[in-house]
């Protein structure tokens, strides 16, 4: 995973009482919130190094879309699609609310595509888009969701739709998308690239990942954000650093901006436990947080949307740098400041104002609607039963940059035995009995002429019955006629008994040559 180093702000000496306000307002430690869940925790270890309200139900938001993902992702691993899979958008995708592609009902795109559009423009046709080509439906891939949530251990989620819109009946934890995002990580190494996308281009149209700490915190290896007005600014984020890896959650933020400089924090404390700056780790894991006792989800509609027009998209705030101010007494960084701060490049918070620092520029990573050049793959369409694609021969494509293995796109067949209960329509003529029996069914040492010897010898039999027959019928008929003639010959010696009979002898006489 590439790492896009940030540049430091200018530093400049301007007296004690700046450098207590810029490092106290922007210092390491994450400022607790007793609402918002927040959670730090090693990817590699499960260990939980800082967590708060880290169990308690929260809307989602489009951090739904890395559950999308991992759905689809293990789709991909067991065999039931690939990658270059095409997916036809039907009139339901179409539909959805922003944000959005915009892609029209009959359009293609494949899979691979569709979970770059959805981590990083965070559509939400083509997380549709994604649950119909592989569950068939989105009411199928919901089920999905759940059995694999249940499956990691994510007992504070329930699923209902594949982007993340507001419902009642959809919520996770903090905790829960820690777990799925360590999931994400440690079973699908070769697909960590999809994480990290600094930008995508679409034809003419270039879109930004919204993660503000792409770009601007060293090591950052992207997740996803999630924003509605009743969850407020949600973020999960992953970052690395000398060979360890830790995720942040962060739930409920008041803007893009405050979730983004929240996470930073948690990454900073989160990297500096246990390294001399007096945090320390404490044995909890993921699967020993204490449950909440809240049973529902707040909903934060009238808190952060009530003052104003909702914010149309999850945007993050931006402006110019801010100058952090540095003093050349290490002792008096120690005082202010209890560990290394990368936050302090992300931006810097004075009151409710924050300020977020310069970002990195992404170089857009192209993408496109309809299917892989020369793919003949079988389209996935909504209402279609979820399916196991057939591997076939083809001719090599270029590797994915993460190094995964290549996929083998091909023709689309049912999963277990293909009959006219489950074939799909159309498919119920081509199921025929075979003419001849396989080669592989012969058995070993057993060639197709010796299979067809018995069968010959019938044939001859037969052929052998008949001529006997024939034979047969033939000496009768010739013993018949001879036992005719001697009759006729006998009648003519004998003298006639009447005189009927004398004219009858004396007719047939003059009638012979």
């Amino acid at each position: 995973m590439p790492v896009f180093p940030v540049s430091r702000f200018a530093r400049i000496g301007l007296g004690p009482a700046l450098i207590a306000f810029g490092l106290l307002t922007g210092g390491a430690q994450a400022q607790s919130n007793p609402l918002v869940p927040t959670l730090v925790v090693d990817a590699e270890t499960g260990e939980v190094i800082e967590a708060n309200q880290a169990t308690r139900p929260w809307y989602p938001a489009s951090t739904t879309k890395l559950m999308t993902a991992y759905v689809a992702l293990r789709a991909v691993k067991t065999g039931a699609i690939t990658l270059d899979t095409p997916i036809v958008v039907s009139p339901l995708a179409s539909k959805q609310r922003p944000s959005k592609i915009g892609v029209k009902p009959g359009q293609e795109v494949t899979l691979d595509n569709a979970l770059k559009f959805l981590m990083v423009k965070s559509a939400n046709d083509i997380a549709v888009v994604v649950a119909e080509g592989v569950a068939g439906s989105v009411e199928n891939f919901a089920v999905m969701m759940n059995r694999e949530a249940s499956r990691l251990g994510m007992r504070e989620s329930h699923w209902v739709n594949p982007h993340g819109w507001e419902d009642a009946r959809q919520y996770s934890s903090a905790r829960d998308l820690a777990i799925l995002a360590r999931a994400l990580l440690t079973e699908f190494p070769e697909h960590s690239d999809l994480w990290g996308i600094g930008a995508l281009k679409l034809g003419n149209r270039v879109y930004n990942n919204t993660n503000g700490l792409m770009g601007r915190y060293s090591g950052a290896m992207g997740m996803k954000t999630g924003f509605i007005c009743a969850s407020g600014f949600n973020l999960v984020g992953a970052a690395q650093r000398n060979g360890r890896t830790l995720i942040a959650v962060v739930l409920g933020a008041s803007n893009g901006a405050d979730r983004t400089l929240k996470a930073a924090q948690l990454l900073d404390a989160g990297f500096n436990a246990g390294r001399g700056w007096g945090a320390t780790t404490n044995g909890r894991t993921l699967e020993s947080l204490t449950a909440s006792f809240e049973t529902t989800a707040p909903n934060r509609r009238h808190e952060i949307c009530g003052k104003g027009a909702p914010p149309a998209s999850e945007v993050e705030d931006t402006g110019a740098a801010i100058v952090q101010v540095h003093s050349d007494n290490p002792s008096a960084l120690v005082t202010l400041q209890r560990a290394p701060s990368e936050a302090l490049a992300v931006g810097q918070r004075s009151g409710n104002s924050i300020q977020l620092g310069p970002r990195a520029t992404f170089e857009p990573l192209p993408v496109y609607l309809g299917r892989a050049p020369g793919s003949t793959a079988v389209a996935r369409r909504a209402g279609q039963p979820a399916e196991r694609a057939q591997a076939t021969a083809f001719a090599p494509q270029n590797p994915r940059a993460s190094g995964a293995p290549l996929v083998l796109p091909g023709a689309i067949t049912a999963p277990g035995r293909l009959d006219a209960g489950n074939a799909r329509p159309g498919a119920q003529a081509a199921i025929r009995p075979a003419t001849r029996p396989p080669a592989a069914n012969l058995g070993p040492g057993v060639s197709r002429n010796t299979v067809a010897a018995p069968e010959k010898a019938k044939v001859d039999a037969k052929a052998k019955t008949s001529a006997k027959v024939k034979a047969d019928s033939k000496v009768k008929a010739d013993g018949k006629a001879k036992a005719n003639g001697k009759a006729r010959a006998d009648a003519k010696q004998r003298p006639p008994k009447t005189q009927a009979e004398t004219r009858q002898r004396a007719a047939t006489s003059s009638l012979q040559p």
